[in-house]
């Protein structure tokens, strides 16, 4: 049973050492995420291809804001204790990058 124990606690600071590696790697990249450029080259810029195969990528999100528009964007993971992590916004009609916030670093 101790044994199970100490692999739990193992995989947990495995998990958590690799989410902030990754979380490090989208605050470096989004820097080069310029508004404008399309989407499809944003991600390769983030490298969300690298991360697909793990659920530490990017997901899709919208809103509606107060006037009512709906809003597009990605979200990637945010550090340890950040108050905020990466969103790329975007047009969905046109596939372009329309904004980008890049965290807390």
């Amino acid at each position: 049973m101790a044994a199970i124990g100490a692999f739990t606690i193992l995989k947990l600071f495995y998990d958590t050492y690799r989410l902030q590696k990754d979380t490090s790697g989208y605050l470096a990249n989004c820097e080069n995420v310029k508004v404008g450029m399309t989407l499809e080259a944003a991600k390769k810029v983030m490298g969300d291809y690298n991360y697909y195969e793990r659920a530490n990528r990017s997901e899709i999100w919208t809103f509606y804001n107060n006037e009512k528009t709906k809003q597009y964007f990605l979200t990637y993971p945010a550090p340890f204790a950040a108050s905020e992590g990466t969103w790329i916004h975007f047009d969905p009609q046109t596939q372009l990058v329309t904004g980008v916030t890049c965290g807390e670093k």
